[in-house]
């Protein structure tokens, strides 16, 4: 509960850090951490958009990286006047390399009114039991991100490519999601190569495929609908293919998408039981659209009754389990997953 509250409350620091920085409201050093680099990445780039206008940078903008210099230099250089600008911007990437952290403990106590100062932590969490941590409050923006939970991936692709003004179909943003993980800088690296692949405004699955590089046949995607089916032989096939290549196809990966899938079954049916007689209404209050993706569901619903489903989604969490802990004994992924297959499929 706590690590939620946490990374619902990153959210909310992320998205009121945005609109600051829309409203030109500039804090003067803002610190950027956590697991998700991504967020830091939109955020210096909304700075370095908007602070400064193009003929201010040539002497107002500076880039260092933290292996290339030190706190004292950074410091010197925040202590230097802008020249024909209000503000003067100064972004300091890598700084978990920087050697000390110290010099930034005595500027703390007394800002430079005219510099924004980014200090960018990528991959890492700061040390709150550090002086620097303990001075930073109310005298920076402290943003500390957290990975996105890969249950989430695909909404949030669809939420993204919205923002952009594109629309993705639900199978393209879970084909996408199972290529990609839940690196939110590799998602949109491939979203930005669909929108210069595809003619028109819709994502498709095939796109996706294309454009990606993903096997159709092969993938968690497809894995989902063969269970549903009940297609023992289509889905052994597939989990053969992902234990000879668990590089490209990890089983959380693979768990993860097998939990959407009957998540969205359970909801389903449970609408169901609660009175809704329409099954594409039921559907919809799931996530789920489109003609085909009904009916595949419509197909599960008659293969796994409600508390199969309950017991598959269960099975599901078990095998994740196993296969993060030493509880799968010597068993290895392909083993583990073949093993939940038969326990699905009897």
């Amino acid at each position: 509960m706590a690590q939620k509250a946490d990374k619902e409350g990153s959210q909310r620091k992320f998205q009121q850090i945005m609109e600051d920085i829309r409203q030109r409201r500039f804090a003067k050093i803002y610190v950027l951490a956590g697991e998700e680099p991504y967020y830091a990445d939109v955020i210096i780039e909304a700075l370095s958009s908007t602070v400064l206008s193009e003929s201010q940078k040539d002497f107002n903008f500076s880039v260092v990286y933290g292996n290339d210099t030190d706190a004292g230099q950074i410091v010197c250089l925040c202590r230097r006047y802008p020249v024909e600008s209000e503000f003067q911007l100064i972004i300091v990437k890598e700084a978990q390399q920087l050697s000390s952290l110290q010099a930034f403990e005595y500027y703390l106590a007394s800002p430079a009114p005219d510099t924004i100062l980014v200090l960018s932590f990528t991959g890492k969490s700061l040390d709150k039991r550090t002086g620097f941590y303990k001075k930073l409050k109310d005298k920076a923006e402290v943003l500390e991100s957290f990975a996105l939970d890969e249950w989430k991936v695909p909404q949030w692709i669809t939420d993204y490519v919205a923002e952009k003004g594109y629309r993705i179909e639900q199978d393209a943003a879970q084909l996408l999601s199972q290529s990609t993980g839940s690196s939110l800088r590799k998602i949109v690296l491939e979203i930005d190569k669909l929108f210069k692949g595809i003619d028109g405004k819709v994502i498709t699955a095939k796109d996706v495929e294309v454009n990606v590089g993903i096997s159709r046949d092969y993938n968690p995607f497809e894995l989902c609908k063969a269970i549903g089916e009940k297609n023992r032989l289509r889905c052994f096939e597939i989990a053969e293919v992902f234990a000879n290549n668990s590089k490209k196809y990890p089983i959380q990966a693979t768990l993860g998408a097998m939990f959407f899938y009957f998540n969205q079954l359970l909801v389903i049916q449970a609408t169901i039981m609660g009175g809704e007689r329409d099954f594409y209404q039921a559907s919809m209050k799931a996530g789920v659209f489109g003609t085909m993706r009904v009916r595949e569901y419509q197909t599960a619903a008659r293969n796994y009754p409600l508390f199969k489903t309950m017991n598959i989604i269960s099975l599901i969490k078990d095998c994740d389990l196993r296969s993060k802990s030493n509880y799968g004994g010597s068993s290895d992924d392909g083993a583990l997953l073949n093993e939940l297959l038969s326990k699905i499929l009897i």
